[in-house]
């Protein structure tokens, strides 16, 4: 098609030059924008649909691409890896909390996607999204995977280069759209792409007004605590409910070596290293919450439990890289999947406790895992 190929003439432009950047990257997301009007376009790149895909580059709304990253998980990952385009209807956003400390949820987004996948290599997904929920007629489907059939080879080679340099950096500094107001904040120390934690409240009212805590995150790890907890997991339920999807629960319990307890001096410093190993574990869109000094929570939305064994190796594969070979203390896991092992978010935390408790009984670095 006719449309397919100056699409592609232009794509492919800015890719064959001798050195591209994520500015050439960003600029290609622009031309696709422009050229049908989406709200937000970006790419991501990762080694293995299992791996959550880390921002190159996008031009548009910021908040639509992480709703989009946010929505699309391992099973949907694995599926765009095997047919050449898919379209969503119903991308949802995650809860967050706003300025006077209430939750809200983000607005349904649509969407269209497409990856680009060679085992062991790249895993490249490039997103077209809309604030507000639509239908993509024929022809524009048409049209963008004609051209991003001939803009793969250019791409690929992009993307190689640039992420072979070892100098990727934010994707806002490549020419995507400032910051929404009110963002969380990233956590301190973090590369980009980790784990966000809402900017600090100031209380509207005294502490019996009858309003839910102000603080919402762990001084030590700047993770959520428990309190952010205890809300986002029934709300992540009611959406899996609503949407007839799946979202699961991790616990994970830090037991010192020795049988005792760890100095305080120590504990802070082993709380942060497990935030350290949760975060590079993890996707950016999977909630990390510390519950208890030595016991922590992750709500993961769009997991089905067919992925526990997965982020289970990956959280101890990180373990033993971050603690070393002699670490003091050591990790239980266990795990739990809403609709097929519970009904509500009651059951949901019930069972993952009970599994806790059986993942502590089989001994260091055990994890108990439901079928």
């Amino acid at each position: 098609m006719l449309a397919s190929a100056i699409l592609a003439e232009k794509l492919n432009a800015s890719c064959k030059k001798s050195r591209v950047t994520q500015a050439d990257l960003a600029a290609c997301c622009k031309i696709i924008l422009e050229n049908y009007k989406f709200d937000c376009v970006f790419l991501a790149d990762a080694s293995t649909p299992e791996e959550t895909p880390t921002p190159l580059a996008f031009d548009g709304k910021e908040e639509i691409m992480e709703t989009c990253l946010y929505r699309l998980g391992v099973e949907e990952r694995h599926s765009l890896a095997k047919i050449p385009m898919k379209t969503y209807q119903d991308i949802t956003g995650k809860p967050v909390f706003n300025k006077s400390g209430s939750l809200r949820i983000q607005k349904p987004n649509s969407g269209v996607f497409m990856a680009l996948h060679h085992p062991k290599q790249h895993y490249i997904l490039l997103g077209c999204a809309h604030q507000n929920s639509q239908d993509y007629d024929l022809k524009l489907l048409q049209e963008l995977d004609g051209a991003w059939k001939q803009w793969q080879a250019s791409l690929e080679k992009a993307v190689s280069q640039i992420t072979s340099s070892g100098k990727m950096g934010d994707p806002l500094a490549a020419g995507g759209a400032p910051t929404m107001e009110g963002k969380p904040a990233p956590v301190t120390g973090k590369p980009p792409g980790e784990q966000a934690v809402p900017a600090p409240l100031k209380a509207a009212g005294g502490p019996d007004d009858g309003r839910r805590p102000v603080i919402l995150v762990d001084e030590v790890t700047r993770l959520f605590n428990k309190d952010y907890f205890s809300e986002c997991l029934a709300i992540e339920v009611e959406r899996a409910k609503r949407y007839s999807r799946m979202m699961s629960l991790m616990f994970l319990s830090v037991t010192p070596n020795n049988g005792g307890a760890l100095a305080l001096q120590e504990e802070d410093h082993v709380a942060t290293q497990v935030a350290e190993i949760l975060a590079k574990s993890l996707r950016r869109v999977d909630i990390i919450c510390r519950l208890e000094k030595e016991q922590y929570a992750i709500v993961l939305p769009d997991t089905a439990y067919n992925t526990y064994d997965i982020i289970a190796k990956r959280i101890f594969k990180f373990f033993k890289l971050v603690m070393g070979d002699a670490p003091s203390v050591f990790l239980n896991i266990s795990a739990s999947t809403y609709p097929k092992h519970a009904s509500t978010h009651h059951d949901l935390l019930e069972n993952a406790q009970k599994l806790l408790g059986q993942a502590r009984e089989a001994g260091p670095n055990k994890a108990v895992l439901p079928e």
